[in-house]
């Protein structure tokens, strides 16, 4: 059985190892770029915007998934470009790209879908229920700060994770490439 709640500041490292292990194959055959995906993917949500992380825990209270959200832009912007590019040109110069792809998303994306998400879950937990009932206590946590809006900033069409987002209810708003696409869901 499991439970959503919210994030605690002991779950960091485990969800550093979950966002390590529901990365693409290609991402884990190298070690130096396996430690960048954390920092460019998770680690400014858990570390400058806590409260708007949920977790998903086993009957052991560990986290097997999590949902993390900004709604900071400007801080967002900032630590990513400075002290978080730092961490990863030394951890793994090579993948400054795909930081830097990461936050272009986020400011080329219209100012109204800039509150975005990231959700990942460890495989043997999928297909539970978990990935609609984090994105709910999300939703129901943006809501009381006066969220209209939460959004997928770059995800393939080809995707598991856009059939899920489509099924949940979020509507495309932006194409970024012929594959790839920025979703939306209005919180009511």
């Amino acid at each position: 059985m499991y439970s959503i709640r919210k994030y605690l500041p002991s779950d960091k490292e485990r969800l550093r190892h979950i966002c390590k292990e529901t990365t693409g194959e290609e991402n884990k055959k190298n070690a130096a770029l396996l430690e960048s995906i954390p920092i460019i993917f998770n680690d400014y949500f858990t570390e400058n915007e806590p409260d708007n992380v949920f977790v998903a825990v086993n009957e052991e209270n560990i986290a097997v998934g999590y949902v993390i959200c900004s709604t900071d832009i400007l801080l967002f912007r900032k630590k990513m470009l400075s002290e978080y590019s730092k961490r990863v040109r030394k951890t793994y110069p090579a993948s400054l790209f795909m930081h830097y792809a990461s936050v272009a998303a986020v400011l080329i994306t219209k100012k109204q879908y800039r509150t975005h998400l990231h959700i990942d879950i460890l495989p043997e937990a999928q297909r539970q229920g978990l990935g609609t009932k984090l994105i709910d206590a999300l939703c129901s946590h943006l809501k009381t700060k006066g969220i209209k809006n939460v959004s997928v900033l770059t995800i393939s069409r080809k995707s598991m994770g856009y059939k899920f987002y489509k099924k949940y209810g979020f509507r495309q708003v932006a194409c970024i490439s012929p594959d790839r696409i920025t979703m939306t869901y209005d919180i009511n």
